[in-house]
């Protein structure tokens, strides 16, 4: 009770162990630091040794040799969690410091450990889940705001350091922290290249920084860009990147061969973005699906959205969970027969989920059958799915990382790990399919009879068993009508994406419809 009194009974530090094994097995000190550091390294072959020479002195001490020897077994199962006294109370200390500054200082906290982590994507991916939990806002990055390191904006929020952005190196964000240092704030590629150390910020880098983000606002400040999404504004800033460089190449090297620029607000003016005006070239828009993959590229996570959040409607209607859901949910009910409207919808311990492939390991059972583990990721986080040889077999090609699946299978939780056993692994897109109770055409009339008849055809190829619609553009006056009539209950088709793409390339993009 003396050793152990200051800690209720529990061996919590290594002097203890050395005091037990010297009061109560008569060990010198010598002897108990040698047992000290055999139950630290995990020495078998010495701690065999010192347990038969504790119970043997334990016993010439008046401990009986089974209360010793369950003693030694306490000793010895301390030695996996224990510390010494020094480092318990510095560790005790710094983890009390820690959770203060998390407590009362949030956003600094954060900000401090988003910046550790910045070289590691799924250690910085984890902290921006937490601080969207913890209601800590986190600011994009900012050409004319970001730091090298995550910082501080007050009554604003944390802003995304621009050190976590991929292929931008420590040196290309000196280079332009000092631009903004000279020119104040940077209004253009072109006024940005014209001081910029073009030797570090190279095309390369440009582009990193133009796909993560950090040139939206400057460009939004000219009332020409201003409503223009980002999906359409970042290419469009791609493409100005080779002009602008260019340009300021020409106009460092005319200043370090003290030339003057004669006609230099002329070439400003009609370089590819001039100040005071900004004039972007033409570039085809990016789809939803490149811009999120883009900032996942260069920054390691999906910024402005998921791209599972397309589906979510659908995976809703469908009876699908969320990981959040998952992770909270108790693993019990019956097993689900079959997917889609038609059926029962899966049910705990059988579950579904959807979501994108992030990381992907494959593996071998000792007979030598494929399988795998991968992670799935949704807007609220992500969830272990094993995949074995049966399953993998059967879905090989969609068992891929970035790959967008629904997955159903046996939900397993325990106190540390949630992860599912899939039995059934689909393209995410085929959730609409499966929940759709029909197809809707738009018909603008008047149309050939033959359109009529080409679709006829396709019903054919895609017979099923959900109905089929027209909606009838008339162009009757006053006001043009939309009439709606449905197909015979003859025709009946099996919704999928190629009769989707079968239909609209007859009809034209965006005329089909899966309701």
């Amino acid at each position: 009770e003396p050793i152990l009194a200051d800690t209720y009974g529990v061996i919590a530090y290594q002097e203890q162990v050395m005091r037990i094994s010297n009061v109560l097995a008569g060990f010198s000190l010598g002897e108990a630091d040698v047992l000290r550091k055999a139950m630290g390294k995990k020495k078998a072959d010495v701690m065999a040794a010192m347990r038969k020479k504790f119970v043997e002195g334990a016993k010439t001490n008046g401990t009986s040799e089974k209360k010793s020897g369950h003693i030694f077994d306490l000793m010895e199962h301390f030695a996996g969690y224990g510390f010494n006294k020094s480092h318990s109370t510095a560790y005790a200390y710094l983890a009390y410091q820690t959770a203060y500054l998390k407590a009362n200082f949030p956003w600094h906290f954060a900000a401090a450990l988003l910046t550790i982590e910045a070289q590691n994507a799924d250690k910085l991916a984890l902290y921006l889940g937490e601080c969207r939990e913890r209601g800590i806002p986190v600011l994009p990055p900012d050409i004319n705001e970001s730091q090298l390191r995550f910082t501080v904006e007050p009554g604003r929020g944390v802003r995304f350091g621009l050190t976590a952005i991929k292929n931008v190196g420590e040196g290309a964000i000196e280079s332009l922290l000092d631009v903004r240092r000279t020119q104040g704030r940077i209004a253009s590629l072109v006024r940005l290249c014209e001081d910029l150390d073009l030797r570090l910020v190279n095309k390369r880098v440009f582009e990193s920084l133009i796909k993560a983000g950090a040139f939206d606002t400057m460009a939004r400040t000219y009332p020409a860009y201003q409503a223009l999404a980002s999906a359409a504004l970042r290419p469009r800033l791609q493409h100005a990147v080779d002009a602008a460089c260019e340009y300021g190449a020409r106009v460092q090297r005319d200043r370090d061969e003290g030339q003057a620029q004669l006609f230099g607000e002329v070439d400003r003016a009609a370089a590819v973005d001039g100040a005071p005006s900004l004039v972007l070239p033409d570039a085809p828009p990016w789809s939803e699906t490149e811009q999120l993959n883009y900032e996942k590229e260069t920054l390691g996570l999906f910024w402005s959205g998921h791209p599972v959040d397309r589906y979510g409607a659908a995976l809703k209607e469908f009876g699908a969970r969320s990981t959040g859901e998952l992770a909270e949910a108790p693993v019990s009910g019956a097993r689900g027969d079959a997917w889609g409207p038609g059926g029962p919808k899966p049910v705990e311990p059988d579950t579904s989920i959807g979501g994108i492939i992030a990381a992907c390991r494959p593996l071998k059972t000792r007979k030598g059958d494929r399988m795998a583990v991968f992670t799935l990721e949704d807007s609220q986080g992500g969830v272990e799915v094993v995949v074995f040889p049966e399953t993998f077999q059967r879905s090989v090609a969609l068992v891929e990382t970035g790959t967008l699946v629904l997955v159903r299978g046996k939900l397993e939780r325990d106190d540390e790990t949630t992860r599912i056993l899939a039995a059934e692994i689909a393209p995410l897109e085929s959730v609409r399919e499966r929940v759709a109770r029909g197809v809707a055409i738009r018909v603008r009339m008047p149309a050939a009879r033959g359109v009529f008849e080409t679709l006829g055809e396709i019903f054919a190829r895609h017979r099923g068993d959900r109905r089929v619609s027209f909606e009838l553009e008339l162009p009757a006056a006053p006001r043009a009508l939309l009439v709606r009539a449905d197909v015979s209950s003859q025709i009946r088709v099996r919704p999928s994406s190629a009769l989707v793409a079968e239909l609209e390339r007859v009809m034209g993009a965006g005329s089909v419809e899966l309701r």
